[in-house]
């Protein structure tokens, strides 16, 4: 059993995501040496993907996480785009794919689009299409989609971004629609520590990790 192969784990995701050295060439960081170290973040052990593919016993594939996407769009940056729904492999195609994208869309209130599920500048038809080109480019992956936490502000619990369950309905509707898992992290209704209200703290990725893990744990063994 010692010498079972590691589960092969993409990640798809925003600045949440990001760690200086371990995204693809160009693409905009923001845990750079700057804010990893605003953030108490010590290495890339203490970011919430890490510690989740620890935790399940797997390797980092390729993490495809760009500073600032969003889902939707027409931008080659958008999580719907072919660039970024083909860069998730390396050699050969991951085992699993993590995604956690959506937080961007909410706080730029991006319209739903519940009418127009090809349309890419909606959060509907984005992720959509999303799930659709991940599913044709890797059939043989996992492919578990994150519903969104909210972020607290480090000694102001009290005060939190404002809630809008709304994008979590959308993924878990499409992710229903699509076939795909859902990691529905947002039902646990726990919040994550930040100093800005969305980029986790050390202490934000270790809740975020928690909460995926607890998820994973049933997801990967039905």
């Amino acid at each position: 059993m010692g010498n079972a192969p590691q589960k092969k784990v993409s990640i798809l995701g925003d600045s949440i995501s990001t760690y200086m050295g371990f995204n693809p060439y160009g693409y905009p960081v923001y845990y750079k040496e700057d804010k990893s170290y605003d953030n108490e973040i010590d290495s890339v052990n203490d970011t919430w993907w890490k510690q989740v593919i620890d935790g399940i016993g797997g390797e980092l594939c390729i993490n495809d996480s760009y500073s600032g996407s969003l889902v939707a769009g027409v931008f080659e940056s958008s999580a719907c785009s072919k660039e970024r729904c083909s860069n998730l492999h390396s050699e050969s195609a991951p085992d699993i794919i993590l995604i956690y994208m959506g937080t961007n869309d909410r706080g730029y209130e991006i319209k739903l689009g519940l009418n127009e599920p090809e349309n890419t500048m909606g959060f509907y038809g984005a992720y959509r299409v999303m799930l659709r080109q991940l599913k044709n480019n890797y059939p043989t992956t996992k492919i578990v989609c994150g519903t969104l936490l909210i972020g607290y502000k480090k000694d102001e619990k009290e005060r939190y971004i404002r809630a809008d369950a709304r994008y979590n309905d959308v993924i878990r509707l499409v992710a229903k629609e699509e076939g795909c898992l859902l990691a529905d992290i947002a039902q646990s209704g726990e919040c994550y520590e930040t100093l800005d209200y969305c980029h986790p703290t050390k202490k934000g990725h270790k809740q975020i990790a928690k909460l995926w893990l607890a998820a994973l744990k049933t997801l990967l063994t039905e």
